[in-house]
């Protein structure tokens, strides 16, 4: 059966395509989960076997996604530029920061 065949739509050919990428991370065998791509109306438009280096990868990449366009989210810019720190000073901050957080948070 091709996919003419099955007469997917717009919406279930995003879908394949997304899938298309999944089976492209790699050729790995090792099997640490299983995706299963359902289309809006139930269908089911495929499945894909992914190793944890194709997970890692698909969620390392969907990170720098999200985190580019939250970037790019009107109103999510600081109202000032953010200050230039030096590698000492953020040594020292981040042990401010533990201590407050050890202290359980009190000023």
């Amino acid at each position: 059966m091709t996919m003419a065949d099955r007469a997917f739509s717009n919406d279930d050919m995003r879908l394949y395509e997304l899938l298309q990428q999944f089976l492209c991370l790699s050729d790995s065998t090792e099997h640490a989960g299983t995706l299963l791509l359902i289309g809006p109306k139930g269908s089911i438009v495929g499945d894909c076997v992914l190793s944890a280096a194709d997970i890692e990868a698909a969620t390392d990449a969907l990170l720098r996604l999200n985190i580019s366009r939250g970037d790019q989210t009107p109103g999510l810019e600081p109202a000032e530029p953010l200050p230039v720190i030096d590698e000492e000073d953020s040594e020292e901050l981040v042990a401010e920061v533990e201590e407050f957080l050890k202290s359980g948070g009190e000023l």
